[in-house]
């Protein structure tokens, strides 16, 4: 059976704007083994898929540094300390897409990746909104466009969307989309 793991150490590596580092010495449970799980602390994220009137998804292409290359995603953004992810979202759709939300349905709740993040990703839908004028934040610099249920699909079959966050929640509103 799977034991749980007790923190006995933590050696601070970095403390930064977004993420924070650390070294923990972990003991697991009902043992003397102790071992190092290298931790990244982030606020955690949103991102929805806003469904348009002609029954379509609002998308963004935006240069990711981190992977040097161009990324197609719904919109999405970071939660900012104190921030609440239903507040965050609002925000983020009116600064990218130009979204101002009346209604908004999270779908899910998702950890990208367990093993060494404590990143949380709240996951969105909406088709009840208004348009309003984008604001971006002063380094944000994206291209906003809208595809098909069936063009997000093949872009995800074809590898062309590759951002987890938004693979996972296109293909969980797709009863939104298909009756």
């Amino acid at each position: 059976m799977a034991k749980k793991e007790f923190l006995v150490k933590r050696d601070v590596i970095y403390n930064g704007k977004i993420i924070n580092v650390y070294n923990d010495l972990i003991k697991i449970e009902g043992t003397d083994i102790e071992s190092r799980r290298e931790i990244v602390n982030h606020n955690g994220g949103v991102c929805a898929v806003v469904k348009t009137k002609d029954n379509k998804i609002k998308f963004v292409r935006q240069y990711r540094y981190a992977f040097s290359e161009f990324t197609l995603e719904v919109p999405a953004g970071k939660i900012e300390r104190g921030e609440e992810a239903d507040y965050t979202i609002i925000r983020e759709l009116e600064e990218e897409v130009g979204v101002k939300v009346k209604s908004i349905e999270k779908v899910a709740v998702i950890y990208p990746s367990p093993g060494f993040s404590q990143e949380v990703l709240h996951l969105y839908y909406t088709d009840q909104y208004e348009e309003c004028e984008k604001h971006f934040d002063f380094d944000e610099d994206l291209d906003s466009f809208e595809l098909s249920y069936d063009e997000a699909l093949a872009k995800i079959e074809s590898g062309e969307i590759k951002d987890a966050k938004t693979i996972c929640v296109i293909l969980m509103v797709r009863d939104k989309f298909i009756k």
